[in-house]
């Protein structure tokens, strides 16, 4: 079904790059009947708008509606017809130069980013992608050449055999294919063209195959990305058929990472933001956000080393928050590959000076990482009395009796880190959460003592932080000042 799909999604483009309007119709021969050698007819819409009836095989006319219509494919949701539209206004080189000129000005990043992409290339258009290309493709032959032409015979079934002939050549047709693009012939021109896309479909999932097995070859060079991802997670096969979801679904913000794109933060917000669409639903039955498209995500977002790596975070972090990517990234289906990228993105959090990465230790049960950046934030001079209660609460939720020694110290902060009213529990005044309350609560949850026998009258549980945040202070301040004198008597001989 895939493979179907793609050709449908072929054979729209090629129809779009004639037409410039799918809605046009082009003639189609039945089988063995006889063509016309002199011209194609595209019927009475398309023959209107170019302002004749027929055209003429000799050269082929501006179809500039039609390359307006690839650009908006270069935005479209596909990847495949992202991919198709690109290659199409590649091949057209200087034709194109144009409108994807004026498509620096389009409204949707993707489009811009890639317009930028193509015209980078059109100068090379006549070059070979790297001079190893050169040497292992031969020029074509004659009996290649021959096959071309026969692309555009009078008969039908001479016309398909010759075609049916060059798809089987596979690598070793494209450079008569490539030079067939601008035969004069417009048949030809449009056969050609539908092989060679197969062609290099066909490659490309032969490379993606040759990289998931471990081939040592030119095609993981060339895979954005890949070197830093392999890092991050290693390169066993699990990772490597990921990182090949990854290249199939977002190839195009991953060569905008790796090329260190001026337009990436505003492509990854807007990825974030269809990814968010999902999240954000509440629907028990819309469709799980793609993990390749979570992986690039966490693999982009927690490189420290990127210009505006501080941008992205919030964004992120409301989408990472969200109950359903909970759920994306807990199936066991890649979870171990999600889990390492999302570990390296709450860690490039912290290091950010933000606490996202702390909270989101807590939501997807991060242990290590998260007593690394609790025990980072308890150490810094500066740290808010907010990070602290967080910090706080995620050394008693991870740590051990080893860990008391991090949270001692706390105790002695009475700085107010959280404050709210009852008019029920107290009607005058706020009732006050301290550092210190905080850091006794996750002391006396690491030691296993009942916090209710220390006077904690209102802590109501809950999974992520133990206990709500507001719920861990006192009512009354003499109850705080018991609390903090009973551990203080409990705990010295364990201080000597």
């Amino acid at each position: 079904m895939g493979v179907l799909c793609r050709v449908i999604v072929s054979a729209i483009v090629f129809l779009c790059w004639i037409a410039g309007d799918t809605s046009r119709s082009v003639s189609v021969e039945a089988p063995g009947s006889e063509r016309p050698n002199t011209a194609v007819s595209l019927g009475p819409p398309l023959a209107n708008q170019l302002g004749q009836d027929t055209i003429d095989r000799s050269g082929g006319p501006e179809l500039t509606a039609a390359q307006r219509e690839l650009v908006q494919q270069l935005g479209d949701a596909s990847y495949i017809v992202r991919e198709e539209a690109a290659e199409e206004l590649a091949r057209q080189g200087s034709a194109a130069k144009d409108v994807l000129t004026d498509a620096l000005a389009d409204p949707d990043p993707e489009i811009r980013w890639r317009a930028r992409l193509l015209l980078h290339r059109i100068p090379e258009a006549a070059q070979a992608e790297d001079a190893d290309d050169r040497l292992a493709a031969p020029g074509p032959t004659a009996q290649q050449r021959q096959l071309v032409q026969q692309l555009g015979h009078p008969s039908f079934f001479t016309r398909e055999r010759a075609a049916e002939e060059l798809a089987s050549q596979g690598v070793a047709g494209k450079a008569v294919l490539t030079e067939a693009l601008k035969d004069p012939d417009l048949e030809i021109r449009m056969r050609a063209r539908r092989i060679l896309d197969g062609v290099l479909r066909d490659e490309f999932e032969a490379g993606l195959a040759a990289f998931i097995a471990g081939v040592d070859g030119k095609e993981q060079r060339r895979l954005p990305g890949w070197t830093r991802f392999k890092d991050l997670v290693g390169d066993g096969r699990d990772a490597r058929e990921m990182f090949a979801r990854m290249i199939r679904s977002e190839g195009s913000l991953l060569s905008a990472y790796e090329k260190q794109s001026p337009e990436l933060p505003t492509l990854c917000a807007a990825r974030v933001a269809w990814v968010q669409s999902y999240a954000a639903s509440g629907d028990p039955n819309a469709p799980v956000a793609p993990p390749e498209t979570m992986a690039t995500l966490l693999l982009i977002g927690s490189d420290e080393t990127l210009k505006d790596h501080s941008r992205g975070l919030s964004q992120l972090h409301q989408l990472l928050s969200q109950p359903a990517a909970l759920q994306w990234i807990g199936p066991p289906d890649h979870s171990s590959i999600l889990r390492t990228l999302l570990e390296k993105w709450a860690a490039s959090a912290a290091s950010a000076g933000s606490t996202y990465g702390m909270a989101l230790a807590l939501k997807y049960d991060l242990t290590e990482m998260g007593l690394q950046q609790a025990a980072r934030f308890i150490d810094q001079e500066k740290t808010s009395s907010s990070t602290l209660q967080y910090a706080a609460i995620t050394v008693g939720r991870f740590g051990g009796e080893e860990h008391i020694p991090l949270l001692t110290p706390l105790l002695e902060n009475k700085t107010v880190c959280h404050r709210w009213s009852s008019p029920t529990l107290k009607k005058d005044g706020m009732i006050n959460i301290e550092v210190r309350d905080t850091a006794l609560v996750a002391l006396l949850h690491m030691t296993g003592k009942d916090p209710g026998e220390y006077g904690f009258k209102l802590l109501k549980e809950n999974k992520e932080t133990l206990y709500y945040v507001h719920t861990f202070g006192f009512i009354d301040e003499k109850e705080r000042e018991a609390a903090h004198a009973k551990w203080a008597a409990e705990s010295k001989p364990d201080e000597k």
